[in-house]
This record gives structure tokens, sequence and C-alpha cells, in this order.
């Protein structure tokens, strides 16, 4: 961290009141008290104040740069030694510049000698308030770093969690696939073929685009499209698909492959546990600068019970509140024979 005062070009201009105050103060006390002509009060405090000034500012250095894992007690040491140092220097340095341009003058120098107990004790309670100023802005920077580490912390602990909610998506994802084609295989080889090149074009839109990217709304409903295609080649019209998007969805970004586990989930729930045909239907709107989306599936009361605790609903809930920091980004519910899942993409 650099300097708190000289690291600022605002910053400095503080030095210039702060050397005024500690000019005219001390002069005015020279004048009135000791009846000490103006013209050497405003020279020994301005020859105290600038080096109380110069001293103040090199304090910095062993507070600001020294080590923070000590003992307290070996840095509260080290604060008194400095501070008695700072303070000789002062004084030190002071007197001879005061001695090299008033020392002609006895009435002053007498008095000088006489102050000087005042100046110790001026110059301890001065430039222990300029180390505990320091000291806060070490708190201060102490506390801005750990703030930062604990940011970029959470962000790896987030980019790791959705890489490993894909990495346990996508094994779920493929093996419902291949088991279609496998069923095809031998029945239907043309509907194999197609699916295999479906599949194939899954893939690639898998690995081209993470859970963190976000695309356009016709991109992820065209790949929900493509997997539908592979779904209904095996179950044919026991299962239909439908739409029904809004105009103004097209300018909306969700993030990639956020819907394949909802439609996963309503063709195991809906259909895989049920000998009657379902309809699975997208539904998309806007709302308040957010994109709105329901995916519902029919299902049968007889067999099947609604469920939205699955892992592929667990997973995309948890995509959505690491990447939006919200809680509540889906809902799910099942009513009158009809499961729904709404999902709320924030668009800021």
């Amino acid at each position: 961290m650099l300097h708190p005062i000289l690291s600022h070009k605002y910053s400095l201009w503080s030095l210039l009141p702060f050397w005024l105050i500690h000019t005219l103060v001390p002069a005015a006390l020279w004048h009135y008290y000791a009846n000490l002509e103006w013209s050497l009060a405003l020279v020994d405090g301005a020859v105290y104040g600038a080096t109380l000034m110069v001293v103040g500012i090199t304090l910095w250095f062993p507070v600001g740069y020294g080590r923070r894992d000590c003992p307290s007690s070996r840095i509260l040491i080290n604060n008194v030694v400095v501070g008695i140092v700072a303070v000789v220097t002062w004084l030190v340095v002071s007197g001879l510049i005061c001695q090299a341009f008033l020392g002609h003058h006895q009435h002053y120098m007498d008095l000088s000698w006489r102050v000087l107990p005042i100046r110790v004790l001026w110059g301890v309670e001065e430039y222990m308030m300029i180390m505990v100023m320091y000291h806060f802005f070490v708190f201060y920077r102490d506390l801005e770093e750990k703030r930062l580490q604990e940011e970029v912390l959470k962000k790896q602990v987030k980019e790791s969690e959705l890489k490993t909610l894909k990495a346990q998506l996508n094994p779920h994802f493929l093996f419902n696939s291949l088991n279609s084609v496998s069923a095809l295989t031998l029945s239907q080889p043309e509907g194999a073929r197609r699916m295999i090149a479906q599949l194939s074009e899954l893939l690639r839109y898998s690995l081209r685009n993470k859970h963190t990217d976000l695309i356009s709304v016709s991109d992820e409903l065209q790949n929900i499209r493509r997997y539908m295609e592979i779904e209904k080649v095996r179950f044919g019209d026991l299962l239909n698909y439908e739409e029904e998007v809004a105009e103004a969805c097209s300018q909306y970004r969700l993030p990639a492959m956020i819907l394949q586990p909802l439609f996963e989930n309503a063709i195991k729930h809906g259909l895989y546990e049920s000998m009657e045909g379902i309809t699975v239907k997208t539904t998309c709107w806007a709302h308040d600068s957010e994109l709105r989306i329901t995916v519902s599936n029919n299902y049968d009361d007889a067999s099947a019970s609604p469920r939205g605790g699955g892992l592929g609903l667990r997973h995309t809930a948890n995509i959505l509140r690491n990447l939006y920091n919200r809680e509540g980004l889906l809902k799910a519910s099942g009513a009158d024979g009809v499961f729904r899942v709404e999902l709320i993409i924030p668009q800021n």
C-alpha cells in the first residue's frame, strides 16, 4: 500500500492547512504569552511545523510496512521506540535550524530552552495522533485485502461448483441419449442414425458453451428442439412438444444449457413412469426486466406423482443461485395433473 497521503494528490493539499495551523498556533502563543516578536515567533513556528510534518510523513514507513504477524507486545514496543526517535529527531533538527536563523537573538534562545519540556509533551501528543491515524489506515488496508481475498475465493468456489454441476449433468444427459440410440439400433436403423447426428450436435453445443455463458433464448430453444427430436424418434406420438414464446424474449439472454435438465426431468417423470403420452410445453415471456420461462408437462395421477426435488432441478437451482446471487429463481409445483417449473432469469 502506498503512502495514504502522498499517493493521492488531493490528500497533499491537506498538508498545507496542517502546516499553517502548526505554524500560527505556536507563533501566537510565543507572541502573546512570551512577548516574542511576531517575526521571530513565525520563523520558529514555521520551522517546527514543517519539520513536524516531514517527520510525521516518514512515520508511515515503519508503521505501514512493518510485520503484522508479530506479537502485540512487540508491535507496541516498536511503536514506542519509533515515537521516541521521531520526537528526538523533530526537536534536534528543528532546534538546529532555528539556531542557525535565530541564534543571535538571546531572548529567543533563553525562551526556547525554558519551553523545551512543553515541546516534548507537544511532540509526543502529535506523533501519537499521527501513528494512531496510520494504524487506522493499516487496519483499513488489511480489511480491504481480506475482503478482496474473500471475493476471489467466493468466485473460485462458485466456478468450481459450476464445473462440478456441469460434470454431473453431462453424463446424465449422455446416458439417457445413448439409451435412446441403443433402443433404435436394431428396430429403426434410420432413426438411430438421425439420433446420432442430433446427438453429435447436442454434444458440440454442450462443449462449446458453459453454464456461465449467456446466450440468446433462440439458441437455447433450438438446442431444446434438437433434444426433443431425439426423444421423439424413440417415443413417437407419445411425446409432443409445444412452444409459446413472446417476441420480446428474443432480445433476452440466459445461461447456456440451463433448460436441458428440465426437459430430461419432464420426460423421466412424465413419460417413463406412465404408459400414456405427454405434452411438454415451453412458455416464455418478459416481466419487469426479467426473463420468465415455464416448462410444463402433464403426468398420470394414478401412476406417478410430481417431483420437484430431483437432481436436475436441484442442480439448476444451484446454478442460478451461484450466477445471480439470488434465491428463489426456480419454482416447481404440480397440481391437477400438470407439473410446472418456472425459471426467473434476471437481465441486469
